[in-house]
């Protein structure tokens, strides 16, 4: 066989033989498992708990319309049953997100890919206060636009800022 030729890198390394950092899209893809995998079960108990609100504003909504007014006061829930699921989805992703992270080594999403969530020192599983403090620095990273986490598609080791927080890598073999 030929060597490759000296411009091509080959796969990005990781931080051992055998294991290179995940990149980019393979983590945005496990994250969109995550989402319907957390997201769709609060979405289902939120059109529970508030779909007769959400029909008596649509309600409201067609009535003002067939009436002619101009504008109508149609309030489909409070803003504070809205602000206590926005909670309860925190605390679920918080939950969901901690417990995999440091017992599994990453969430389902992860786990279905192949990649793992190690300590940036050790290559290690993380334990439970610095999942804690990768999660916070997950949702610090979302707030700018989701600038933190595309970091990752750019940085040499694929470290998005909320790696970088925590000091750990997402890694899959190689």
């Amino acid at each position: 066989m030929y060597p490759a030729p000296t411009y091509y890198a080959g796969p990005q390394q990781g931080p051992a033989p055998g294991i290179a950092y995940a990149g980019f899209w393979i983590r945005v893809l496990a994250a969109l498992i995550d989402t319907i995998i957390v997201g769709v079960p609060l979405v289902v108990v939120f059109l529970v708990v508030e779909g007769s609100a959400i029909s008596a504003f649509f309600t409201c909504i067609n009535n003002a319309v067939n009436a002619g007014v101009a504008t109508s006061i149609c309030q489909a829930s409070s803003p504070t049953s809205i602000g206590y699921f926005e909670l309860i989805g925190l605390g679920a992703e918080l939950l969901y997100f901690v417990i995999l992270w440091s017992q599994l080594g990453g969430t389902l999403g992860q786990r279905m890919l192949g990649l793992h969530v190690v300590d940036a020192a050790t290559g290690k599983n993380i334990g439970i206060g610095r999942a804690l403090g990768r999660f916070m620095g997950y949702v610090i990273s979302s707030i700018p636009f989701d600038i933190g986490l595309i970091w990752a598609a750019f940085d040499p080791r694929k470290q998005g800022w909320h790696d970088k927080i925590a000091s750990t890598f997402v890694v899959r073999k190689a």
